[in-house]
């Protein structure tokens, strides 16, 4: 037989071929890259009786992975987030994550597992993707917002809560009632390490960083972050928990320090070739034909993950207080499986607490969730109006008392749909300007900033008729939709040339192939953002040149 070379040679440099690879599949369809990942991994274990790479070589370089991974995950969260993000949140939070592990285990013990790996299952299905989670809203253009900002604390939440999960984890596996302290000492235990993460990363972390800056080396201070990733991740193996909790906790730690930014940029390069490692591993323990045999709880688990999850969320955020649009916008960008999922998954299979067919159950419902999270976003904004409808109350919620407005004054004025970081802009730059406005918003965090700034306001959605019709379009010179949906500019539009057809109608996109269709739903201007940035920035590079002599004549 030829020999390819050393093991550990073998196995980085086919990893990284297929990841790479796979990967551009994967960014050449729009999908997330880390299905392009596992799919590699999954060609991989077909050519490996040719390849015979060694798994064992895999699993220990995927360890540096994960442990990266985790650590830029903590630094993008914050303790102090959660306590920012108020009671009621953090409340919602813990109660999704119980209902969501208690529903994924009646349902893999309905279709017959043993009691650990339908507990395990449930813990999978509870905590969604901080990272994926994230990149949903910043391709909407929409971090900032109040549906990203529940959506962090909910993704924070659960992310706390899962430190004391895979804390408990090991005890459960062996659980008798003789293990009772066992398992009260290792919760106390997980409440300390909290406790003590809140500690470092309020006092003693950010000296210490502050003392390494001092030193004034990039790759030193460079080379402290890391060691602290690794150290602390030594640590709380050697306490008994993941390694990937350590470089969790780590990152939470320094999240606290203004540092924090600068490490994530500097390690995430790193982070990005290492953690190929742990997805392609993933995909290598995939069996096809365990797949396909195990066909109808993998559509079992897949509807629970994405709908049933999705619905928990959006009916909790909706019972604390806020409108169904953003309740159902929260759900449906956390309508998958998070990044501590696949550690959970994967420390069950090394530990062997459940069979491998049933850990391919786990993991290909988790590699679905992901496919198909980012085009279930895409419809949010349909889904929410549709939702709205159905809810009492929801499709017209404005509420004629509060209108700070009187509409037989109103004339003249500019009617801005949305008070968010664009809508709040225009706004205060038209008073500025003496210009008369009046707000629509369904957010009530964004009405109370408005009126607080003295802005007059309607509380209500602004694709509702009826909404609208309380800014008096009819009297109105220009109304602008700043909201970064362009499906529900495009209803708004609508209703607006519905009510006044000579109201001038503008709006804004991220997307150039909106354009026309806005403009086909009665907008009259469309502010593509990319278009106007790259023209604000030409001409301040051309004024700077021309002020130094240059390029002139």
């Amino acid at each position: 037989m030829v020999t390819l070379g050393h093991p550990l040679f073998l196995a980085v440099s086919t990893t990284v071929i297929a990841a790479l690879l796979g990967g551009a599949v994967a960014h050449r369809l729009h999908l997330p890259i880390i299905i392009g990942y596992i799919s590699a991994g999954i060609l991989l274990a077909l050519l490996n009786p040719i390849l015979r790479i060694d798994t064992a070589t895999m699993h220990t370089v995927s360890e540096f992975g994960v442990a990266l991974m985790m650590f830029v995950v903590g630094m993008e969260l914050s303790l102090r987030d959660l306590l920012r993000s108020g009671g009621r949140l953090a409340i919602a939070g813990a109660v999704q994550i119980a209902l969501s592990i208690l529903l994924g285990y009646l349902l893999m013990r309905m279709l017959g597992w043993e009691w650990f790996p339908a507990l395990i299952a449930g813990c999978v299905v509870a905590v969604s993707s901080t990272v994926v989670m994230i990149r949903l809203y910043e391709r909407q253009g929409d971090v900032g917002s109040t549906a990203s900002v529940l959506a962090m604390g909910i993704s924070v939440t659960q992310d706390l809560a899962l430190i004391v999960l895979v804390g408990m984890l090991p005890v459960l596996a062996d659980f008798t009632p003789e293990r009772i302290s066992a398992l009260g000492g290792t919760l106390m235990r997980s409440i300390l390490v909290l406790v003590g993460a809140f500690l470092l990363a309020t006092r003693i972390i950010p000296a210490l960083l502050r003392y390494a800056v001092q030193w004034n080396s990039r790759e030193l201070f460079l080379l402290m972050a890391v060691s602290l990733c690794f150290g602390t991740a030594l640590g709380t193996y050697a306490l008994g928990f993941s390694m990937a909790l350590g470089a969790f906790l780590t990152g939470l730690i320094i999240s606290e320090s203004e540092y924090s930014r600068q490490i994530v940029a500097e390690i995430v390069p790193i982070r990005d070739v290492f953690a190929i490692f742990f997805f392609v591993s993933l995909g290598m323990l995939v069996e096809p034909s365990a797949v396909v045999s195990h066909w109808s709880e993998v559509l079992l688990l897949l509807v629970l993950i994405m709908a049933g999850k999705a619905l928990l969320i959006a009916g909790l955020v909706w019972l604390i207080g806020f409108p169904v649009r953003i309740a159902v916008t929260v759900g449906l960008s956390l309508a998958q499986i998070g990044e501590f999922s696949f550690v959970i998954a994967e420390m069950a299979r090394a530990k062997g607490w459940y069979s491998i067919g049933e850990y391919n159950t786990i993991l290909t419902a988790s590699v679905i969730s992901l496919l198909f999270s980012p085009l279930l976003f895409t419809l949010s904004p349909a889904i929410s109006r549709w939702t709205a409808r159905l809810v009492r109350g929801e499709r017209f919620r404005a509420l004629r008392e509060e209108v700070q407005v009187h509409r037989s004054v109103m004339r003249d004025h500019v009617i801005v749909c949305g008070f968010g970081r664009v809508g709040s802009r225009v706004a205060q730059q038209l008073l500025a300007r003496k210009v008369p406005v009046v707000v629509i918003d369904l957010d009530p965090e964004s009405i109370l900033r408005a009126r607080n700034q003295g802005i007059p306001t309607i509380y209500g959605d602004a694709e509702a008729r009826e909404v609208l019709e309380l800014a008096n379009p009819h009297t109105a010179t220009i109304a602008i939709l700043t909201m970064p949906e362009s499906s529900s500019a495009m209803v708004a539009a609508r209703r607006l040339k519905e009510i006044n057809p000579q109201l001038t109608v503008l709006a804004r996109t991220h997307d150039e192939r909106k354009i026309a269709d806005l403009k086909r739903c009665g907008v009259d201007y469309v502010v593509f953002a990319e278009e106007e940035t790259a023209g604000v920035i030409v001409r301040l590079a051309l004024g700077s040149v021309v002020k130094k002599g240059e390029w002139e004549g």
